[in-house]
């Protein structure tokens, strides 16, 4: 994902890509409690996105009181959704995590300094970029759909037609900050372990691309359905990038951590000049210590698309879409928060 003018991976020619520590531990627990939410939405007629159905997010309630301690531990309780969405969440499992007067984010704790954005519901919503987003690309339309869904999470929907296309952008930049991102990415429908669409978490600064850089914490790429972490820097007439799938001329990003799938997942981006680290689930994916990360502000982003099947974008791949869904889907995003880098 980039400055929308070349952001598809040419995976039919290897090495090119033209888009877009200190840890928390965690009980293992957490990465499958997220993961096991429910995948499976109701997947509604072309055109009709107001019949999306989106699972209850996991409840991730963080108690104040300590245990006697070392270091003060509180408890979190995770519940998820039954087998189905109108269902009563039942509680399945108990995870940990630091407490502090303001909880920390559940990765990269060891960068956060003090909240400075805790958005959720309409407030997330206000962040529609739709329409201004969603016409940079000659195959996208603004045919999506920014809303609050029935638990009043921002929910970022298409179509399910060609080029349909919704967005978040965050009014504020950061040159750097540890941000979390409580988010639901939508199933390929008959398989439910891929993201649908072109679907992406980044951070970027679309005015100055690449040299500002661009950090794509989350991107289900359309050539292989399967997610990728990517860096982008250079000038406009060099751009680079660096990805966790092998295709990026500039190299390849380690990945040390399971990959995302469909559903509820916890997105944890710690951001600044000379380092970046992207977090799953409280388990480091990725991370990078370079000077070409710039820390220029960039802001944050929430996006989707449907990608188009025809020649001009099966000549770029190097193959038909592989997550395009012809049905609707949507992102959920319960709630985006941003924490000073120190």
């Amino acid at each position: 994902m980039v400055g929308r003018d070349a952001r598809i991976p040419n995976v039919g020619i290897p090495g090119l890509l033209n888009s877009k520590k200190g840890k928390v531990v965690l009980w293992a627990g957490l990465a499958a409690i997220v993961t096991t939410a429910l995948l499976t939405p109701a997947h509604s007629p072309a055109g009709n996105m107001s019949a999306i159905v989106i699972p209850p997010a996991p409840h991730l309630k963080v108690n104040e009181e300590a245990e006697p301690a070392a270091s003060p531990i509180a408890s979190a309780t995770a519940s998820m959704p039954a087998a189905k969405p109108s269902a009563t969440p039942k509680p399945s499992a108990t995870i940990r995590i630091p407490a502090l007067v303001s909880p920390p984010p559940v990765a990269g704790a060891s960068y956060a300094g003090s909240v400075v954005l805790n958005s959720t519901g309409a407030q997330l919503a206000s962040w529609n970029a739709t329409s201004s987003f969603c016409t940079q690309e000659s195959w996208e339309t603004p045919s999506g759909m920014v809303s609050n869904d029935r638990f009043g999470d921002a929910m970022v929907a298409v179509n399910g037609q060609d080029g349909s296309c919704a967005g978040l952008i965050s009014p504020e930049a950061y040159s750097s900050a540890v941000i979390e991102a409580f988010i639901y990415f939508p199933p390929l429908p008959g398989s439910s372990g891929t993201i649908a669409d072109w679907t992406s978490v980044w951070l970027t600064n679309q005015a100055n691309w690449p040299t500002d850089g661009e950090l794509d914490a989350v991107e289900a790429e359309p050539a292989t359905g399967v997610n990728a972490v990517a860096y982008h820097w250079g000038s406009a007439g060099s751009p680079q990038s660096m990805s966790t799938d092998g295709f990026a001329a500039g190299g390849t990003l380690p990945k040390d951590g399971t990959n995302l799938t469909a559903g509820w997942h916890l997105v944890d981006i710690v951001y600044a000049k000379g380092f970046f680290a992207v977090y799953y689930d409280g388990k480091e994916y990725t991370s990078l210590s370079s000077s070409i990360v710039t820390g220029a502000p960039v802001n944050i982003l929430i996006t989707t698309s449907v990608t188009p099947d025809n020649a001009q974008i099966e000549q770029q791949l190097g193959n038909s879409p592989q997550n395009s869904s012809s049905s609707p889907a949507a992102m959920a995003v319960k709630y985006v928060k941003v924490w000073s880098f120190k």
